[in-house]
């Protein structure tokens, strides 16, 4: 009975961090607006929250643009050097603080 009306109230009511992820899952970022509830206030829904419980990672490394230029580097320094050089060569968004 108890875990009928829990599951109810929950679900009368979505939760905004439920939200958020699903909005995030969905490849929206920032102020992304998802429901009634958070429309008074500015959301920043970070684009990681799709990953932070699971992901397929060879999937993800499918759909790296540069992880071959990663193959043959040692050090972290050499990745380090290999992603700078690979983000100087392609259009980046620009950079904007995280509000937390």
């Amino acid at each position: 009975m108890a875990r009928d009306n829990l599951l109810r109230r929950i679900l009368q009511r979505r939760p905004a961090v439920n939200g958020s992820i699903a909005a995030a899952i969905e490849g929206k970022f920032g102020n992304a607006q998802f429901s009634d509830r958070t429309v008074a206030s500015e959301l920043f829904i970070n684009p990681l929250m799709a990953i932070y419980f699971a992901f397929d990672l060879p999937a993800v490394a499918r759909q790296s643009l540069y992880l071959h230029l990663l193959e043959d580097t040692e050090t972290i320094f050499d990745v380090g050097t290999r992603i700078r050089a690979f983000r100087r060569s392609v259009q980046t968004r620009p950079r904007v603080p995280i509000p937390h």
